[in-house]
């Protein structure tokens, strides 16, 4: 994994917390509220943020046992209006948080709602997209540079061509912000 600037960790996890704001994560990670959407915007699109955003929900998921198709799936019920299911508890705090009442009941999501979790559904799956077309321009890449360097045929040891061929690609995704 890349390593992320100060500013570009604090944006991946506030995002993660904003709930996928990307405006917002940006001005909470300390950049100008003019540039936040701009800066927001292209964050996610650097592939080793996406990866890094990944890599902090993957623990996550796990613990809870909810994939990330699982919520997906989830945001689809909500915006189609599905009846969901819905817990509330009274606790006394006087009490160490004793639960005083525990009532579970059904309902069905209002519009706002339902746009809500169609929004959030859409930019999951573009972030998704996106992340899956930039790993498969870099794997383009880099079969399009071993063909280059396999094709030279000069004398040139395989090892120093698969040395030169990595360095190049290196070089070109460092490049890639």
């Amino acid at each position: 994994m890349a390593n992320l600037t100060t500013k570009q960790k604090a944006f991946a996890d506030e995002y993660i917390i904003n709930g996928g704001n990307a405006t917002q994560a940006a001005i909470k990670a300390g950049y100008s509220q003019k540039s936040a959407r701009a800066i927001g915007k292209q964050n996610l699109t650097k592939l080793y943020i996406k990866d890094y955003i990944q890599f902090r929900l993957k623990p996550i998921e796990e613990k809870r046992e909810v994939t990330a198709d699982d919520a997906l799936n989830e945001l689809i019920s909500i915006w189609q209006g599905d009846t969901q299911n819905g817990v509330s508890k009274t606790m006394d705090r006087l009490k160490n948080g004793e639960i005083v009442k525990h009532i579970e009941y059904e309902y069905t999501p209002d519009l706002e709602s339902k746009l809500k979790a169609l929004d959030l559904y859409l930019k999951y799956k573009s972030l998704l997209s996106q992340a899956q077309l930039e790993k498969a321009r870099t794997e383009i890449k880099l079969m399009q540079a071993k063909l280059e360097v396999l094709q030279r045929g000069d004398e040139e040891s395989t090892e120093d061509k698969l040395d030169e061929l990595l360095n190049r690609i290196s070089g070109e995704l460092d490049g890639v912000d």
